[in-house]
């Protein structure tokens, strides 16, 4: 539910003087009001008030409202909150007590007390139809000048020497928001036991019912926290628990969670050196099922009235003007879902939960595929630092070394190949002198284990970076490439077209600027070639299948030697240039 309009507060002046509510809430500490006695006093006076009563009693909260501080009651009463009722708050908090939830951690004062209790003055002469009270709970019930959470006032404005006093012939029904609500529906407890794994409740002063000053230090007659949760802010991009927000969440019940986590098990396997294994390997195969599956109703605003949606953008996808830098092309669309309530589409045959911030979307039926966002299409530009891990450059240490270093070539705007040369950029390698041996070995990050790719090399023309290039660069080259990767026990060997290869170990070089040792030939994609050296070209390398993942791992696992194959021979008889032009490389999910 997204309200158009925040409460306007006022709070009653001695002098008998209103003004606005505004976030600074020791301004309202400080507010006086024109009644005597306590709101304790108020309701313990009332005779339709007594199970209320009791129930503020047992919760600890007759002295929070005896204090200083400023509150508006709405209490329900006895005809609308029976003696029954009364037993089933009480019996939940002493259940809960007993767990060791106290303050607002407790259902009975989280869902009920604070459900019925605001901090300062409301007044019903500032209500509107459209107004809404903050409830001590963060909840937004609706206030007007007559009614409160859609019950009329049994009495309305009594004013107290700390607040004013409403009776209510209603009790103000608990709205969980999504966050919440998984906390609540046995089906969704894999999504429940996950996020509120990652849950930590931060203490809010300026909210809470302040006591008496002991020995230099505030003691709280009642705690408020808010719930924070780095599931939530640092992988989903939504604030579920936000009573601000509007959303729509698709959540897998706990069949179809178990049958998404064994699938995306195989693709987060670690090998035993990498430090955060354990950690990775739980937490990835979860978070992955969660990613993509919320959605910003103010980001898709026709979710409001309509379900006929061509697509729907979910908080984890990338805006269109950055998916060129973050994907290598606008035409990457993860976490986007076309026709998303049609049949095939991600809400069809979903069942829907309201919740105070939105919707839950219960699927039985997973329409998502690990194709769409989860195994993606990895594009590592070669020109990129985090690309190049070394260069067979000439040096002091390493005086066989063929290449001059790297050159970073940018093609301009108005170049022809500017939108097909990935990151407007490439990588220029150039032997020196009569060498015919051009050497770089690239890391290839993020890789998912037991995920078929089918490994390009893209090739970008001399014309992308030189109109006036001479014929003597616009020509193919040749070259050869290996590939390395770890085993689970992190050691690092060479591939074939069956797998890793541990014939063939990876040693590394005698400093960082030479290559690793120059691999066997069984290992080796010999003779690639771009087809023409005037276009941008994808030179197939293979389909490789990798038996441990290093997403999210520093250090790059998964590595790739290319190296120049062009003779002087070839030079002079002008078939082919020994010059590099690396535009990326790409590892795209097998298509079976």
């Amino acid at each position: 539910m997204k309200y158009n309009k925040i409460i306007t507060a006022v709070a009653l002046t001695l002098a008998g003087v209103t003004c606005s509510c505004t976030d600074e809430w020791d301004e309202h500490y400080e507010a006086k009001t024109l009644g005597s006695g306590s709101l304790w006093q108020a309701i313990s006076d009332d005779s339709q008030l007594t199970n209320f009563k009791s129930v503020l009693e047992a919760t600890d909260y007759d002295a929070a409202l005896g204090s200083s501080q400023i509150f508006t009651v709405f209490a329900p009463t006895n005809d609308h909150f029976t003696e029954a009722d009364r037993d089933a708050v009480i019996q939940r908090y002493n259940e809960q007590l007993a767990r060791g939830l106290k303050g607002s951690k407790n259902a009975a004062i989280k869902e009920f007390v604070q459900n019925h209790v605001a901090l300062y003055n409301y007044s019903v002469s500032s209500a509107t139809p459209d107004t809404t009270v903050v409830m001590m709970n963060g909840k937004r019930v609706a206030f007007g000048k007559s009614s409160f959470a859609n019950h009329d006032y049994v009495r309305s404005n009594v004013t107290t020497g700390n607040g004013i006093l409403f009776t209510v012939n209603g009790q103000s029904a608990y709205d969980p928001n999504i966050l919440e609500y998984f906390d609540k529906d046995p089906e969704l407890d894999s999504v429940r036991n996950f996020i509120y794994k990652y849950s930590i409740e931060k203490f809010l002063p300026e909210q809470s019912v302040a006591g008496e000053i002991q020995d230099g230090k505030i003691h709280y007659l009642d705690s408020v926290t808010v719930t924070q949760n780095e599931i939530l802010t640092d992988w989903l991009n939504a604030l579920l628990n936000s009573e601000d927000s509007s959303y729509v969440c698709l959540a897998p019940t706990n069949e179809v969670w178990d049958k998404l986590l064994m699938q995306n098990k195989p693709y987060f396997v670690y090998d035993k050196e990498v430090a955060e294994r354990d950690s990775f390997e739980f937490i990835f195969p979860r978070i992955k099922i969660l990613e993509g599956t919320v959605f910003s109703v103010t980001e898709n605003p026709l979710l409001r009235t309509t379900t006929a949606l061509d697509s729907i953008i979910s908080t984890n996808a990338i805006p269109y003007d950055l998916r060129e830098y973050y994907y290598g092309s606008f035409d990457k669309r993860y976490y986007i879902y076309d026709r998303p309530f049609e049949p095939g589409g991600i809400f069809h045959g979903t069942t829907d939960v309201a919740c105070s911030n939105g919707t839950i979307k219960k699927s039985y039926d997973w329409k998502i595929s690990p194709r769409h966002d989860l195994v993606k299409e990895i594009v590592m530009e070669a020109e990129s630092s985090r690309t190049i891990d070394s260069l067979n450059v000439r040096s002091t240490t390493n005086p066989y070394g063929d290449t001059q270093p790297a050159e970073y070539t940018s093609v301009s705007s108005d170049n022809k190949f500017y939108r097909q040369v990935s990151g407007h950029g490439y990588l220029t390698l150039m032997t020196t002198g009569s060498g015919n041996v051009t050497k770089a070995l690239f890391d290839i990050r993020n890789v998912l284990s037991n995920v078929p790719y089918d490994v390009y090399v893209v090739m970008a023309p001399a014309e992308a970076g030189d109109t006036l290039a001479p014929a003597s660069q616009r020509l193919p080259t040749k070259f050869e490439c290996s590939l390395q990767c770890h085993d689970l026990d992190g050691n690092a060997y060479y591939m074939d077209k069956n797998g890793i290869n541990k014939k063939y170990p990876v040693f590394p070089g005698n400093d960082k600027t030479k290559t690793p040792n120059q691999p066997a030939s069984a290992v080796k994609v010999r003779n690639l070639s771009n087809k023409d050296g005037v276009s941008v070209d994808s030179v197939f390398v293979g389909t490789y299948t990798f038996p441990t993942s290093s997403y999210s791992v520093s250090e790059a696992q998964v590595k790739m030697l290319i190296s120049g194959m062009v003779t002087n021979s070839n030079v002079t008889q002008g078939t082919h240039t020994k010059t590099l032009r690396i535009d990326c490389i790409v590892f795209k999910p097998h298509d079976e």
